[in-house]
């Protein structure tokens, strides 16, 4: 009787044993299982965000490879007129950057403006506008009877410039405005700072008041970010929550982007 009790026992016991055997390697299978998609979770986003950075990359040096070739083939015109403008009002989420190249299809001298508007925080759609030979000679005769170049963008004909809005939004666009003096010192003006330049008199706008100096256009230092879908929706996020957060996440997570860029042309006597 104590024999079969034992044998009972032990049947139980082992019974018992293969019970919990089954239940750990379910329990082994199941955390393979979940290992193994979180790893390819992680590779497709590893992937994306490959593949993302290299649009953003890509995206970037187009804005500043059209934006530098334009500015390297700044004309600076032997006349009493704004030749180079960066016009801001106050109360608008925007800023625009006039000036003439010879960046053009026909490589003659075209008036061309670059409009960067601040969609939200962190989210900026830029354009690039340029006129055809006839506009561009008509804002000509207009600019020395102090006509507006603003102004003359805004009333042109559609048929008389072409208007490219670049694909990828950027988180941040600064350009850095460079004036060689007359007497060999150069000064930076503050990034996307009001300004015009003329003949070789640069206007500029300093804490509210504006500042007139004699120089010429030295060069351009410009810096583009942008951020993928993922980073930009997080942004987005933490903007609504706290601002200092988000112009941290924006600096840390942010491709960037920076050229010093100088205009190949020379200044009239």
């Amino acid at each position: 009787m104590g024999l079969i009790s034992s044998r009972i026992k032990c049947h139980i016991a082992s019974r018992a044993f293969t019970v919990l055997e089954l239940m750990l390697s379910l329990f082994v299978i199941t955390i393979i299982v979940l290992l193994g998609k979180k790893l390819i979770s992680l590779a497709a986003d590893s992937n994306r965000s490959i593949d993302e950075t290299r649009i953003i990359c890509k995206e970037l040096n187009d804005i500043l490879t059209c934006l530098g070739d334009d500015l390297k083939s700044t004309v600076l015109l032997d006349k009493r007129q704004p030749i180079f403008e960066i016009c801001k009002h106050e109360g608008e989420n925007r800023f625009k950057l006039f000036f003439f190249t010879t960046n053009s299809e026909q490589h003659t001298t075209a008036a061309v403006k670059y409009d960067v508007v601040e969609l939200e925080f962190g989210k900026l759609e830029v354009s690039r506008t340029i006129l055809d030979n006839s506009a561009t000679l008509s804002l000509q005769k207009l600019l020395v009877q102090n006509y507006s170049m603003e102004k003359f963008f805004e009333d042109v004909d559609a048929e008389g410039k072409h208007t490219r809005k670049f694909s990828i939004p950027l988180a941040d666009f600064k350009i850095r405005v460079a004036i060689k003096m007359h007497d060999r010192d150069t000064i930076s003006l503050a990034p996307n700072t009001k300004m015009i330049y003329s003949g070789d008199m640069v206007s500029y706008d300093k804490n509210g008041k504006c500042v007139i100096v004699k120089g010429n256009l030295s060069f351009f230092d410009v810096t583009l970010r942008a951020l993928g879908k993922t980073d930009g929706a997080k942004l987005h996020a933490l903007a609504a929550k706290d601002m200092t957060k988000a112009k941290d996440f924006l600096i840390f997570y942010a491709r960037s982007s920076f050229a010093r860029i100088t205009p190949n042309s020379v200044p009239f006597p």
